[in-house]
């Protein structure tokens, strides 16, 4: 795997229908994506359980009732899954569970694909971030545990070397 290859963002499909799934494979594999798919719900946590994809594209008919649950299964491997939902227009109701429970990230079909460059293009680019705020807040807590540690070592040369 080349340098190129790995910084490509892995995405997840979760989606009954045969026709969205394809046609948004085909959409985002020709922007340079990774994309796995899947056709339930068990399948899709257990393709995010190993690939911790960067986002997790949800048709409507593949939400369960309960939005807490869906969160809950998705945080038992990521700390904060970024999930967008593919709808259509006349969803509504089913989607304002979902939007109270913050998920906000909605494209209705049929697909304005300038919209869905656009949604995944910042969806992704907070993954990154996200991603590099938690490295950056790991290195900061390693350099405060070990600098006790780098004192006395420093301390330590400065007693034992004659100058």
């Amino acid at each position: 795997m080349g340098f190129a290859e790995r910084n490509r963002s892995r995405l997840l499909i979760i989606s009954r229908d045969r026709t969205v799934r394809n046609d948004m494979i085909m959409l985002l594999s020709g922007c340079g994506y990774f994309v796995d798919y899947v056709e339930t719900r068990a399948e899709g946590i257990a393709k995010y359980r190993n690939f911790k994809h960067a986002v997790v594209i949800l048709d409507v008919h593949a939400l369960p009732r309960s939005p807490q649950r869906l969160l809950k299964l998705f945080q038992m491997y990521k700390k904060n899954p970024i999930i967008l939902i593919v709808a259509e227009k006349n969803d509504e109701e089913r989607l304002y569970p979902y939007m109270q429970m913050g998920i906000f990230d909605i494209v209705t079909l049929p697909f304005h694909v300038d919209y869905l460059y656009f949604v995944l293009r910042r969806l992704i680019d907070h993954s990154k971030l996200t991603a590099s705020n938690e490295f950056a807040k790991l290195l900061l807590l390693m350099i405060l545990v070990t600098l006790p540690i780098w004192g006395v070592a420093i301390w330590f040369v400065a007693r034992h070397l004659p100058f």
